[in-house]
């Protein structure tokens, strides 16, 4: 399972916040006859958009933080963002859906002034007056955590062969309710971490690695797995697994004033990573930082995944050849809900995702339209306002997957036949919209009308 984005309300790829605004190039002029030079055009779009994950230490293949650097790999840079790889955002901008914060999207003219200095040499300007590369936090981020949690052993990583997927209790247990307003991960060896994803469990549950999505086997058994397990059966429509995930360049942020999501007393983390050899034996042995709120949250973070638990119950089985096969779920709002981002997820077959919503006066508005799918590049995106939606909305969502030859991305040639299942060559789907619950009463029968609307999609499954 490969999700792209954390939970972290304000976790982007964009690196610094107000980069972009910071250090902006120069706009060039229709009649302007000098070439862009670095120090005055290029580095400013570089810094802003490509930096974050373009530096040593991070996830990208090579660094871009002189003009050297961004010399040497010129052509393919203007190559990548021309077609739109690069910077990573695959949210549309459409009518009707709401404007999104951070957005790393360049302008037609940046890509028209990327290709205009590749093809005049690349001239460096006056590099004394250009402006210097971003800095970056060193340590945690967010400042020093509540809690940090290490891993009980580190996890070996073969040079070559299968992804891996490891589901690791980070042991907690703690004996009253916390409220976290923010959570952050520090790998040791950032080129194998494909994702991690956490998860609240009780803390006499104990979880292996053939758990698919840690408690989703309480979502199918039913109450009495573990003390807790009646009241969490819809755990696996929690939002992006309960607690949130991390992913290469992902920046943690604070959950906004007032805003938290609930860590229930007696309860563990259960890590669940994927691994992906990169070549060389490697050892993942990260540490996991918890931050806690000093006062009482107003409201509650959590999550409306659609369709449940990754589309487990949803009838993926995909044919060998099919170009457009389209899953589609429909979930009824049981409550008021505030919500403040959404995001998608799939795996390689995966082409369109789209969520809307239909008011109870039957007008109806976007939420969320990932027109080009990529599952490398998984992303939360967030509204640049808070989206009211009353009881009895109905969130659509709709699913499209391309397991044809003509899909760029299917890993297998020639294409075979493709159901549910974690691994990457397998498929999932889902979309989750991050809402914020006013009270303890709404947030229990935004998680009952969950559970409900999984055991039915479940049963009617189960009928075929």
């Amino acid at each position: 399972m490969g999700l792209r984005s954390g939970v972290l309300l304000a976790a982007t790829l964009a690196g610094a916040i107000g980069l972009a605004a910071a250090i902006t190039p120069r706009v060039l002029g229709a009649s302007r006859s000098a070439p862009p030079t670095f120090a005055a055009d290029i580095a400013p779009l570089i810094y802003a958009n490509c930096a974050s994950c373009h530096r040593p230490g991070q996830s990208a293949p090579f660094s871009l933080l002189s003009y050297d650097d961004v010399k040497r790999r010129g052509q393919t840079i203007v190559e990548v963002t021309a077609r739109r790889y690069m910077p990573p955002w695959h949210a549309a901008r459409a009518d009707g859906y709401p404007a999104l914060r951070d957005e790393r999207r360049l302008t037609d003219e940046n890509l028209a002034t990327l290709k205009t200095w590749v093809d005049a040499g690349m001239p460096p300007g006056d590099l004394s007056k250009a402006p210097p590369p971003p800095s970056f936090p060193v340590g945690w981020p967010l400042g020093v955590p509540d809690l940090i949690l290490a891993l009980p052993s580190a996890i070996p990583v073969p040079a070559e062969g299968r992804d891996l997927y490891r589901n690791v209790t980070l042991e907690l247990d703690l004996p009253v309710d916390r409220s976290i307003v923010a959570i952050d991960y520090q790998p040791t060896a950032r080129s194998v971490v494909h994702h991690a994803l956490f998860f609240i469990e009780p803390s006499d549950v104990v979880v292996t690695d053939a758990d698919v999505i840690p408690g989703l086997g309480r979502a199918l058994l039913g109450p009495g797995r573990g003390r807790s397990a009646g009241a969490r059966i819809g755990a696996a429509d929690d939002a992006w697994g309960g607690l949130g995930g991390w992913v290469p360049g992902v920046t943690p942020r604070f959950f906004p004033d007032g805003i938290a999501q609930r860590l229930p007393p007696h309860s563990n983390i259960v890590m669940q990573m994927h691994l992906h050899p990169s070549g060389k034996a490697e050892q993942e042995n990260g540490r996991l930082a918890l931050y806690f709120s000093k006062t009482p949250p107003r409201k509650s973070l959590t999550g409306v995944q659609v369709p449940p638990a990754f589309g487990f119950a949803a009838g993926l089985d995909i044919p060998a050849g099919e170009k457009r096969f389209v899953v589609r779920d429909t979930f009824v709002l049981p409550v008021e809900i505030e919500a403040y981002g959404a995001r998608g997820h799939a795996h390689y077959l995966g082409r369109e995702m789209k969520m809307t919503v239909t008011l109870p006066d039957g007008s109806t508005r976007g939420l969320l339209w990932i027109k080009d799918w990529d599952f490398r590049w998984q992303d939360s995106y967030l509204f640049q306002a808070p989206v009211r939606l009353p009881k009895g909305a109905k969130l659509d969502v709709e699913i499209v997957y391309d397991n044809s030859a003509d899909n760029p991305r299917n890993p297998s040639s020639p294409p075979v036949r493709v159901r549910w299942g974690r691994e990457s060559e397998d498929e999932m789907g889902s979309m989750t919209l991050l809402v914020a619950m006013p009270s303890p009463d709404d947030n229990r029968a935004l998680r009952d009308a969950q559970a409900r609307h999984f055991r039915e999609q479940l049963a009617r499954r189960l009928r075929r």
